[in-house]
């Protein structure tokens, strides 16, 4: 193996992975490398063939794989919100024990979600949060077939400094509804590969998804998770980047030590 593992960085919906830039000088001062992992249905360029299908083969074959099989390093995935659907089905089969059975030196090495969505097979996000939209979802805006959220400030960065409320408008994107309303395959975390090698971060404070929501998700897994509460809103990686870093390293540097 050509180095040490990738920390892939799969963001939820309407952000880039811009949004962890805060993380990352803590991530870079504990040595974790780190590559992004966007989709085509936020700010896509034809939302109506921006399936939930269409954004987890991106992940796969355009991140994923890369790293496994070119670069030849392990992954850890770093998964938030709508993540936990396109990350969460992306990585399906690619554990490190999966891989090894497979004759293959790399995988992927554990899972972190952070107020992540988690969805069955054949189940939609749409579907997992109720399947209804909740009213801080704004349809056909900015232009059809693409949703907003508004206020952001009251629904992802409730715990944000105030100050920041243009700046953190300014990189939200509008997302294709039909990437929510598709169905996902079947999910990685799932697999038996990844038994102790799950953790979730709960947040508890969050009007995105709030926290009940997140126990009804980790209860229908019917799957261990090592569970982390966080006192935040949706966005811990822009209120408290340091402490959710320091929560990454220890989990990362676990996965890579079992």
């Amino acid at each position: 193996m050509s180095s040490s593992p990738v920390l892939v960085l799969c963001p939820g919906a309407f952000g880039t992975p811009d949004c962890f830039s805060k993380l990352l000088p803590f991530l870079s001062e504990a040595g974790i490398a780190t590559q992004p992992g966007g989709y085509p249905s936020c700010d896509p360029a034809d939302p109506t063939q921006a399936t939930c299908a269409a954004d987890i083969a991106h992940v796969r074959d355009n991140v994923l794989l890369p790293i496994l099989d070119e670069q030849e390093r392990d992954i850890v995935l770093l998964i938030h919100s709508y993540g936990g659907v396109v990350g969460g089905a992306a990585a399906k089969g690619l554990n490190k024990q999966t891989r090894a059975a497979q004759g293959r030196k790399t995988g992927i090495l554990g899972l972190i979600y952070v107020a992540a969505i988690i969805t069955l097979e054949g189940e939609s996000l749409l579907d997992a949060v109720g399947g209804a939209y909740p009213p801080f979802i704004k349809r056909d805006k900015p232009s059809p077939n693409v949703v907003v959220i508004e206020p952001h400030m009251d629904i992802l960065y409730n715990d944000c400094d105030a100050a920041q409320a243009e700046q953190l408008g300014s990189v939200m994107k509008p997302h294709a509804n039909l990437a929510f309303e598709t169905k996902a395959s079947a999910p990685a975390w799932a697999d038996p590969g990844f038994d102790g090698r799950r953790v979730y971060v709960r947040t508890l404070d969050d009007r995105c998804n709030p926290a009940s929501l997140q126990d009804a998700w980790l209860a229908k897994s019917k799957v261990q998770w090592e569970v982390v509460d966080f006192k935040t809103g949706h966005m811990p990686f822009v209120s408290q980047p340091e402490a959710l870093a320091a929560q990454i390293v220890k989990s990362f540097k676990g996965f890579v030590a079992l």
